[in-house]
């Protein structure tokens, strides 16, 4: 697999820091990488318009003397039909909303590059692989699941409880372990609970200690996972 990469960042130190990383990555998982550097959106833009095109486009959203340059960017290339994935980095936590209009793929902080860059890259390669379907195995027999038909995923001890969701809603029983099973599923699921993943796309409210599905199915949100719920959902539900 082969990623061409566009980092478009004011800061050299955090350009190079991030290219860095990211070859390191690519040496570790073994793909293939094209990355060019934009000291703002303007060269990026100017890129754009020779016909250069990109798998990721990693956009800094304050540029140019505190300006929201990488906000204004993506909605260009938007608007230009590029259908690369954004990741916005930032310093900021009081930024993440920004993406919504744009479909941000994921948000990165500065101060979190050397903990969830690695996460953010492997998400990417699925994402662009289409790596759609979720397989395990009932008494032998290989079964693969639309991972968007997939509601949520209930944990007891190693008995693992998938729900489907829509006019094919099943429930399948098999042994597995959550941890692993998340690491297979991919951007669009959650850990909310010891014992239960959900899907992000079935939400339909959250009241801090439960979340509601759009099926009428509440799950509960531990205090240990509480945190990280939150600051999910601060990118999702805006």
């Amino acid at each position: 697999m082969e990623l061409k990469i566009a980092i478009c960042d004011d800061e050299e130190k955090y350009r190079s820091l991030l290219h860095e990383r990211i070859v390191k990555d690519s040496f570790g998982s073994n793909y293939e990488l094209i990355i060019d550097e934009y000291a703002c959106g303007k060269e990026l833009e100017a890129a754009l318009d020779k016909c250069v095109d990109y798998d990721v486009y990693f956009l800094d959203v304050q540029m140019e003397n505190g300006t929201d340059d990488g906000i204004r960017v993506a909605r260009t290339l938007r608007n230009r039909g590029k259908k690369g994935l954004i990741i916005y980095v930032t310093s900021f936590i009081d930024y993440v909303q920004v993406g919504y209009e744009v479909k941000a793929f994921r948000y990165l902080l500065k101060s979190q590059l050397d903990t969830e860059l690695k996460r953010v890259l492997d998400d990417i390669r699925k994402e662009l692989a289409g790596e759609e379907y979720f397989s395990f195995q009932i008494n032998g027999e290989a079964i693969r699941v639309n991972k968007s038909d997939i509601m949520y995923l209930e944990s007891d001890r190693r008995q693992i409880k998938l729900y489907t969701s829509g006019n094919l809603a099943e429930e399948y029983c098999f042994y597995g372990s959550l941890d692993a099973i998340m690491t297979e599923l991919g951007e669009h699921f959650m850990r909310c609970h010891r014992s239960y993943v959900i899907n992000v796309a079935y939400i339909k409210k959250w009241s801090g200690e439960h979340i509601e599905l759009k099926d009428g199915v509440t799950v509960p949100v531990s205090r240990s996972y509480a945190k990280d719920v939150k600051q999910r959902l601060m990118l999702e539900m805006i």
